[in-house]
């Protein structure tokens, strides 16, 4: 029978690996949460190596590089409400400068009846 192998949270192993650069020893550490020496040994190894980036965890990248994404994409977005903006503006500029015309704002004159009759259809 297989037991699963014990994941640990990056917020967990950057925890404990900032209490160990506060000062305090490996096995304070292990003991404060519960972890084994050797384990708390090979994640310095990996804090030391490459510090805020470390315990990136499955597939996921660091988080200054999903800010910059992110960022990039909320400022087209932006951009794209600017333009969107400008035009309307401008096309309720141009809708209150030219007024409709008189048959064509529900005027009696647009509601009369043609004096016309229908043509009947013949057989």
């Amino acid at each position: 029978m297989l037991v699963p192998r014990q994941e640990y949270s990056r917020e967990l192993k950057i925890a404990a690996m900032r209490e160990m650069d506060l000062g305090k020893s490996m096995a304070e550490v292990a003991r404060m949460y519960q972890l084994s020496p050797k384990r708390l040994e090979v994640w310095k190894g990996e804090w030391r190596a490459k510090g805020e980036l470390a315990f990136p965890g499955k597939g996921a990248r660091p988080q200054p590089r999903l800010d910059a994404e992110r960022i990039a994409e909320l400022e087209r977005k932006i951009g794209q409400q600017t333009m969107e903006l400008d035009f309307l503006k401008k096309a309720l500029r141009r809708f209150r400068e030219q007024p409709l015309p008189a048959g064509a704002n529900g005027n009696a004159g647009s509601m009369s009846k043609s004096g016309k009759r229908p043509k009947r259809r013949q057989r």
